[in-house]
């Protein structure tokens, strides 16, 4: 993934179109969200795949979307994928190997096209979106707005973000992970969270499970570390 300063491609000296360079199991390809604008993605097997995937192609990797295993679309995972998904990580437009420019709108419908994407290839499997930080956001507008389409995904934001407004009309299944020594997002943002989006869940009647786990500060994950936790693999599962 990029460092959140667009037009910086991270890490250096990484051809970006050559994950397996650098991570295993992986494959690189583009998708053109917009006219001009054009979406690296990166595309990380889960295990079970893992011996079949030397040497295959973009088409290959495409087809096991249909094999019945969850798909994740992360937005800023080896460590998902040893937990048995198939996890789809874009850089934004503005980041990485990605063109144009980022904007709030623009992020919603990139991430959108790729789950819409991803719907047309898994043939019915489930698709959770996953953000992190500023994808938190990006997350849960894209979650809305596959909500309003009728389409309700389930959502896991990681760490999330400052605004909550999208949460009020959200009433898909939530996941909420927050370290209580984060630096960046303060803990008790995400209490309201979860505050909020249960009182959605009441207004809208829904059975949806909104669930957060905490992390102790002693165990130091702050902002970015909290896929450190070995036991991730059974909380996503």
């Amino acid at each position: 993934c990029s460092l959140s300063i667009s037009h910086v491609r991270f890490p250096f000296f990484v051809d970006l179109s050559r994950p397996e360079d650098v991570l295993n199991h992986t494959c690189n390809f583009y998708l053109n969200t917009e006219d001009g604008i054009s979406v690296g993605v990166w595309h990380t097997l889960p295990a079970s795949q893992w011996e079949k995937s030397a040497r295959r192609s973009p088409e290959w990797y495409r087809e096991t979307l249909g094999d019945g295993t969850p798909v994740i679309i992360y937005l800023h995972g080896n460590l998902l994928s040893a937990a048995g998904y198939h996890v789809l990580s874009l850089d934004y437009r503005g980041f990485g190997d990605s063109t144009g420019d980022p904007s709030e709108a623009g992020l919603t419908n990139d991430a959108l096209y790729l789950y819409h994407w991803v719907k047309k290839h898994s043939r019915g499997n489930l698709i959770c979106l996953w953000g992190h930080s500023l994808g938190s956001g990006v997350a849960t507008n894209a979650a809305v707005k596959i909500q309003e389409q009728a389409s309700v995904a389930s959502f896991t934001p990681k760490e999330m973000p400052k605004k909550c407004s999208a949460l009020k009309s959200l009433i898909s299944p939530l996941l909420i992970l927050h370290a209580e020594d984060d630096n960046l997002v303060p803990y008790h943002m995400g209490l309201e969270v979860q505050l909020i989006s249960l009182q959605t869940q009441r207004k809208f009647n829904t059975d949806a499970h909104v669930d957060m786990i905490s992390y102790s500060t002693s165990l130091g994950f702050s902002h970015s570390s909290i896929y450190l936790d070995p036991n991730l693999p059974d909380v996503v599962r």
